[in-house]
């Protein structure tokens, strides 16, 4: 139970060598419209400036914290959740930006719904490039409004790619954590998309039809550097999923998500080579 004087959000960054970008996430976050919430920052004994530009900052709502040695990525996106107050529970990778409502969009959902079994709110985002052009300014894969588990799964195998957004793009109950088993890099490009099915276990999910966050493409982050082994990483994620008798995956829902995930594995790594690698000198695309 939240006790009073709690925050009601709890907003973590788990942050490895961001020297380059996590002063706009962290700008982005507590620059929101909904201010009850606290942010924890998670510097994974970064080789960089990262931990002295977030240490920077004085907010009474900003806690920084490094970790003694580099846990990788599942340890520090674990430990960023292990002390929450809030009674909800947002991670933003170090290199996302939150647009000004997000939070209290997101938030509004839970509260106007309470005791609903909604268990993830996500909304829609925008992808930007190193220099936080847009380069799609909203990727909607999944209509406005409550969606099952397992409609949400299905449809999520067929498309062969991730429809429900990073780690920015979504908020859930605290309460649920105890249910799961946390991060999991055991498949690494889908450590986020893996989280979000253990809460799609627990109840369902809302979209927001509105772009609340923006995705950073960048030779930096970790899609980027994960580069051709998306496929086989999503694969192994959707032969992981469709395991499961209660997201009711058809041998015909893996047979078509195989093909676009064949599809959306190349476009995905043309994409990030191209606007990763060239985007800050051609001044941004589709903007």
């Amino acid at each position: 139970m939240k006790r009073r004087g709690e925050p009601l959000v709890t907003v973590t960054i788990p942050m490895y060598n961001n020297e380059r970008f996590i002063r706009q996430t962290i700008e982005s976050i507590l620059d929101q419209t909904y201010t009850n919430f606290e942010l924890l920052i998670y510097d994974d004994n970064s080789t960089d400036g990262s931990y002295e530009i977030a240490a920077s900052f004085k907010d009474p709502r900003l806690r920084v914290f490094k970790n003694e040695r580099n846990l990788g990525p599942e340890g520090n996106w674990n430990r960023s959740i292990n002390e929450v107050r809030g009674k909800y529970v947002k991670l933003v990778c170090g290199d996302d930006v939150l647009y000004p409502d997000c939070l209290e969009k997101q938030v509004a959902v839970f509260e106007k719904n309470p005791c609903s079994g909604i268990s993830l709110v996500c909304s829609q985002r925008t992808i930007i490039d190193p220099e936080g052009k847009s380069l799609i300014k909203k990727i909607n894969l999944v209509d406005e409004g409550r969606h099952k588990a397992v409609d949400v799964t299905r449809k999520l195998i067929r498309m062969g790619t991730n429809i429900l957004g990073e780690p920015a793009c979504g908020l859930y109950p605290a309460s649920l954590l105890p249910y799961t088993h946390g991060y999991s890099a055991r498949v690494p490009y889908t450590i986020d998309l893996e989280f979000w099915m253990q809460l799609l276990r627990l109840g369902d999910l809302y979209m927001i039809d509105e772009s609340l966050c923006a995705f950073r493409i960048s030779d930096e982050s970790w899609s980027s550097r994960i580069g051709d082994m998306r496929y086989h990483q999503f694969i192994e994620f959707m032969e992981q999923t469709a395991s499961e008798k209660m997201f009711e995956v058809t041998d015909l829902d893996m047979f078509i998500g195989k093909i676009n995930c064949a599809v959306h594995s190349m476009t995905s790594t043309v994409g990030f080579k191209l606007f990763a690698g060239t985007a800050q000198e051609e001044g941004g695309f589709f903007s």
